[in-house]
């Protein structure tokens, strides 16, 4: 199977991601292994600087934990499913109803998602009915005023 390495400098919390030094070798998976979570053997591509492995045959994109020199001139390349960069097209076109927004420039600070802090003072006042109650009486409860 091929594999592409490559060179990726974005936030791993980013969908999109940039790549440089791009390089496709050919890479045998390791016994016993998953697809979240997989382990690449390839022939050393002369350089090891590289943290991201695209493989299009299983439609996903990993970043790289470890890598181990084994014998031969091979690199064992350990490697963990990147989902947002993997499932793009998905998560791009999803519906959903945004519970919390990110506070930036674009934001309306009007939409109140619960994160904005208020000033919210309980006041309580007790007053004694100089004649008491009678079976007959009512009771009158108001809110707010100043």
């Amino acid at each position: 199977m091929n594999i592409t390495i490559a060179k990726c400098s974005a936030d791993h919390e980013r969908i999109d991601k940039s790549y440089t030094a791009v390089e496709t070798v050919n890479a045998i998976v390791k016994e016993d292994t998953s697809v979240v979570d997989p382990t690449f053997i390839i022939h050393n591509p002369g350089t090891v600087d590289f943290n991201y492995v695209i493989c299009s045959s299983w439609k996903r994109r990993y970043f790289v934990r470890n890598i181990t020199a084994l014998p031969g001139e091979r690199l064992a390349v350990s490697c963990h499913v990147d989902v947002l960069s993997s499932f793009a097209s998905g998560i791009r076109s999803a519906e959903a109803i945004i519970d919390k927004q990110e506070y930036d420039s674009k934001t309306s600070p009007y939409i109140n998602d619960g994160s904005y802090v208020t000033l919210c003072k309980k006041v309580v006042q007790c007053y004694q009915f100089p004649l008491g109650f009678s079976s007959r009486s009512n009771i009158v409860i108001t809110a707010g005023g100043n």
